[in-house]
């Protein structure tokens, strides 16, 4: 691999992303996965959680691809929130677009925050996990991606690390595992959650689609319409869920995403070694 390629960096609620324009990513030599995984590796490359690829689809749509750093393609809300500001500052859609993604259309909205209307989560129901680490009682919720809520007391300091890997690919979650999202809600009815994210195979500060999992499976418990869900990085995400809790019919997911740099990816940056 070899090449000097523009990028920019960017973050959503504290997920970070590189993004590249659709030409850019077009002119990406050899193994595309390979090259996803060498740059999302922290302190030898830029270091991400997942490459964004943008591109116009005519004068209001984008076409969005995402990368996790293990270089499968998935849906991410918040690199979905990030390639909205994106497109809008580059001058490829206006402030109301549509994204063209992984899941299907998604409408988006960047004004100030950037909005998304996503499809309705799907509550899978209550589980209760027998592992090495303990019981863990949760719930599974598909937002886009599968995700594995569990309530916690003491979330700040509670290991992650070490329940983390187990129960992402806990057999109980079939072949493709899940997201595992540890929440404990405080006294202003705020959800405060830290993710273990499969395809990072690690804590991420942010995770949106993480943020509509676990407001459905607070509202299914008393949670209003709209919950603040308060991630890693401790920029809030609001995510409203219409119709009832157990059958939605929208959901939005809003917040942060911001520009952090542009730079030029050298080659030695991709280079793998032993």
């Amino acid at each position: 691999m070899s090449g000097r390629l523009p990028f920019t960096k960017m973050s959503g609620a504290g997920n970070d992303f590189v993004v590249l324009d659709e030409s850019v990513w077009a002119t990406v030599p050899g193994d595309r996965a390979a090259w996803v995984r060498a740059v999302c590796r922290r302190g030898v490359s830029v270091g991400a959680d997942g490459v964004l690829v943008v591109g116009a689809d005519g004068t209001d749509r984008v076409r969005v691809l995402f990368f996790n750093p293990d270089g499968g393609e998935a849906f991410c809300g918040n690199g979905s929130r990030c390639a909205a500001r994106y497109a809008a500052t580059r001058g490829a859609a206006p402030t109301e677009m549509t994204l063209a993604t992984t899941v299907g259309d998604v409408p988006a909205r960047v004004q100030g925050v950037v909005r998304l209307m996503l499809p309705p989560p799907r509550d899978l129901g209550a589980v209760v996990l027998e592992s090495a680490a303990g019981t863990f009682s949760g719930r599974r919720v598909i937002a886009g991606v599968p995700h594995l809520v569990i309530p916690v007391a003491g979330l700040a300091s509670y290991p992650l690390e070490r329940v983390g890997p187990m129960l992402r690919r806990h057999p109980q979650l079939g072949p493709s595992g899940a997201n595992v999202d540890l929440v404990e809600t405080d006294a202003r009815g705020r959800v405060h959650v830290r993710t273990w994210e499969r395809g990072v195979e690690n804590e991420t500060l942010s995770c949106g689609t993480g943020a509509v999992a676990v407001a459905m499976a607070a509202q299914l418990t008393g949670a209003p319409e709209t919950v603040v869900v308060v991630p890693r990085s401790d920029l809030t995400l609001a995510v409203t869920i219409a119709g009832e809790p157990d059958q939605p019919t929208s959901a939005s997911l809003e917040g942060d995403a911001r520009f952090v740099f542009e730079g030029v990816l050298d080659a030695e940056a991709i280079v793998s070694h032993p």
